[in-house]
């Protein structure tokens, strides 16, 4: 077991990072698993958890976290009538099927490949946000079945891979089909709550009786990671909500882009030369 400063140590780690991702991410008005994840990659090692399941471990406890925010985003929007809930009835089913897929996938692939595909899909992400042109369209509309399946699908398989809920994918590719920001936000955060609560079922699932797990874990989901750390987020995060309402989207977006390749960047650099 460890040691009891050993445990203190890393509770304080936890805490500053629940503060920091959450006011993050209310600043940048995206699903806190985008800066959980890294800073997990850089926590975990740090305080001797198994290489090999670092990354297994982040993503399961990132989408842990997400799920009282998934709801809570969902139920906003829903309020405020933004959720169209015959699109959702067409969009929920074939995201999970996703999101059960990605489960699959994680438990064959290693560590460090996920960890490059986060980096990678992290990188399309920040491209999208610093190169892509404002209210840019590709179709009037979602395209129909099976395409709008297809889509919904990779969404949910990818989100859960890299550990997030998919809000970050969602938003960008309804748009991209015409839908108002404002109904793909109301989307996305109802994908998001689907995503997380399966995403950490079969996290759970997966994880149990796996070797290199810390003896708090549950599955693939630190509990002491998520005890810690959702307070600090749900403390944090309207804070950075209100300094983005001092600050235009364009600032934003540049801000966020930039640090997303910036830690991109370092991921891909541990994954391929090494830390």
């Amino acid at each position: 077991m460890p040691e009891i400063g050993h445990i203190a140590l890393f509770t304080a780690f936890l805490l500053v990072a629940g503060l920091g991702s959450g006011f993050a991410g209310g600043l940048f008005g995206i699903g806190g698993g985008i800066l959980r994840i890294p800073i997990f990659l850089y926590l975990f090692p740090a305080f001797g958890m198994d290489p090999s399941e670092v990354m297994h471990i982040a993503t399961g406890t990132s989408l842990a976290l997400a799920i009282p925010t998934g709801f809570r985003s969902a139920s906003i929007q829903h309020r405020s009538g933004n959720l169209e809930v015959p699109f959702l009835r067409s969009w929920i089913p074939p995201l999970v099927i996703g999101v059960v897929a990605g489960v699959f996938a994680a438990r064959v692939i290693s560590g460090k490949t996920l960890s490059a595909i986060f980096a990678i899909a992290m990188l399309g992400i920040a491209i999208e946000m610093l190169a892509l042109p404002k209210h840019v369209r590709i179709a009037r509309a979602v395209p129909g079945h099976p395409v709008r399946d297809l889509l919904a699908g990779s969404i949910g398989a990818l989100s859960t891979m890299i550990g997030v809920t998919g809000g970050a994918f969602t938003t960008p590719a309804l748009t991209l089909c015409g839908v108002s920001i404002h109904r793909a936000v109301a989307v996305a955060a109802a994908g998001s709550a689907a995503v997380a609560s399966v995403g950490t079922l079969g996290s759970v699932i997966s994880g149990l009786g796996v070797a290199g797990r810390p003896a708090w874990a549950l599955g693939y989901v630190d509990g002491l990671a998520f005890i810690v750390m959702l307070p600090a987020i749900i403390i944090s995060a309207p804070q950075g909500v209100k300094l983005a309402n001092r600050l235009s989207e364009e600032q934003l977006r540049k801000i966020f882009g930039v640090f997303l390749i910036f830690v991109s960047a370092d991921m891909l650099r541990q994954v391929f030369v090494g830390f």
